[in-house]
């Protein structure tokens, strides 16, 4: 992969990223608005039992990926019992998932959710169509792996925002047009995501093409399980890992506490775009390089990432509390900004982490995710309500924030690629401690923290251009394209 490419795949996945997100969330009032907090409280039911439902997948999407990305220069014939088998196991498993979550999210819904007695028929008329989104979703994970595979970042993520923004904004103009009601709501959503489905594998199918439906293997079958199956784990355990605070602070600390921690906490996983991002590209190349190469790339991909995501996590832990003022009003803030400067630090070194996990899976070793993961889950939980019990919210941030920490060096080690200077992070880290004690030790203005915002994100641009070749030379080409850098030579690249 080229250095341009690579950067294209990169800012794809960021944009495919960011584009939904922010979609999603302007339409957040329009929806509230037209179908009321009850109606919009249902459908956000729906996407959580979705999402938790999504482990069905059994880790076949990624499996596929992987599978397919090892087969980059293959023949069509080669690829395509993978794609074949793939989509047929994703359709039956889709297919008992979702008569599964037909049964369990009816029973939850109808029984267990207060919902107001006006909406019931409206919700028992929708949720046929809900639990109808679930093939639909596992299936797109195939065309998703089968498309990236080839690194095709780009129609990967317009296909995708397409999906979801189109899942957003139909179904608000259906509301609008046709009536406030769940059972247009959710039927135009899962209409947009049939659409969005049918033209992935229209797609998929004319790239692979010959794909015929007999090259289903009981072969790889076994092979995309075998895989799978410790993905799954670990997709299973990462959630509980990271949400299972709010559970426990909810049954400690009451459910207000939960408001206050659960800001915080959305804000510093949402952050974490780039970190995911920047691994999503890796994972393909990773699959199919030898493994010296893999491991060069992912030490490189650390010292930027170190340095990149610290440009936008050191302000975020200063500017979190003028933010939360700003945002959510000062009584808020007071609670919540020393847990948003604790987890911000957190989803620091959980963004670096992303790097050597998905190494690790991209060499066929899921197992490893997954056994690291088993073994920090009683640790975590007696860390966990021991620091509740003692230190309140902030206990649980640090609970959290040192987990991701220790899980972040468990993976490094694991990995063995752990850069081969490590004393070029030394200044990130310290940088990232300065910044954290500031913020928390130091009372500030608005304008103050602003200020030393400004100069940490500064501090830690300049710290980028002299210790991260990568991005040096990524600003120097960028700059000599805007003409800012005329003759300027671009560092060669070395190792991490």
């Amino acid at each position: 992969m080229t250095a341009g490419k690579f950067s294209a795949n990169f800012a794809y996945n960021v944009v495919g990223a960011l584009l939904p997100l922010a979609v999603a969330l302007g339409t957040v009032p329009f929806y509230i608005h037209q179908i009321g907090l009850a109606r919009y409280g249902v459908v956000s039911i729906t996407w959580v039992l979705l999402g938790y439902f999504g482990f069905l997948d059994f880790g076949l999407s990624r499996a596929s990926a992987n599978a397919l990305a090892k087969l980059g220069h293959a023949s069509a014939r080669e690829r395509s019992p993978v794609l074949v088998t793939a989509f047929c196991c994703n359709l039956g498993l889709g297919l008992i998932g979702g008569l599964i979550l037909y049964f369990a999210g009816n029973l939850l819904l109808l029984h267990v959710v207060k919902i107001p007695g006006p909406l019931m028929s409206e919700t028992r008329a929708a949720f046929p169509w809900m639990a109808a989104m679930l093939p639909l979703g596992l299936l797109s994970g195939v065309t998703t792996g089968a498309l990236e595979s080839r690194e095709k970042f780009l129609l990967s993520n317009a296909l995708g925002s397409f999906g979801t923004m189109a899942g957003q904004i139909v179904p608000l103009i259906c509301a609008y047009r046709i009536g406030p009601s769940l059972d247009v709501v959710i039927p135009a959503t899962l209409l947009m995501r049939l659409l969005t489905v049918l033209i992935s594998y229209a797609i998929v199918i004319r790239l692979e093409w010959p794909v015929r439906l007999f090259d289903a293997s009981l072969l790889w079958a076994r092979k995309l399980f075998g895989y799978g199956s410790w993905v799954t784990v670990s997709s299973v355990l990462n959630p509980l890992l990271d949400t299972s605070n709010q559970l426990i602070i909810g049954a400690m600390l009451g459910a207000a506490s939960v408001a206050i921690f659960s800001v915080p906490m959305m804000l510093a996983t949402r952050s974490q775009v780039f970190a995911t991002s920047l691994s999503r590209t890796l994972f393909p190349h990773n699959s199919r390089s030898t493994h010296d190469d893999a491991v060069d790339v992912t030490r490189r991909a650390t010292v930027s990432i170190t340095y990149g995501f610290g440009m936008v996590c050191a302000p975020a832990i200063l500017l979190s509390g003028p933010f939360l003022r700003l945002w959510l009003g000062h009584r808020f803030a007071m609670a919540s900004q020393p847990i948003a400067q604790l987890l911000m630090f957190g989803a620091w070194s959980n963004g670096i982490a992303f790097l050597p996990y998905g190494f690790i899976q991209a060499r066929g070793k899921p197992h490893v995710t997954a056994a690291i993961g088993l073994v920090e889950v009683i640790p975590y939980f007696a860390v966990l309500w021991f620091l509740v019990t003692t230190m309140g919210l902030e206990g649980a941030a640090i609970a959290w924030t040192l987990r991701v920490t220790l899980n972040c060096l468990a993976l490094y080690g694991l990995s063995g690629c752990m850069p081969l200077h490590p004393l070029r992070m030394l200044p990130a880290i310290g940088l990232m401690l300065a910044c954290l004690a500031a913020a928390m030790l130091i009372p500030m203005t608005a304008a103050t923290a602003l200020s030393v915002a400004i100069m940490a994100g500064l501090a830690f641009a300049i710290l980028t251009y002299l210790l991260d070749p990568a991005l040096r030379g990524a600003a120097l080409s960028a700059g000599r394209r805007l003409r800012i850098f005329r003759g300027t030579p671009v560092p060669q690249r070395d190792s991490a």
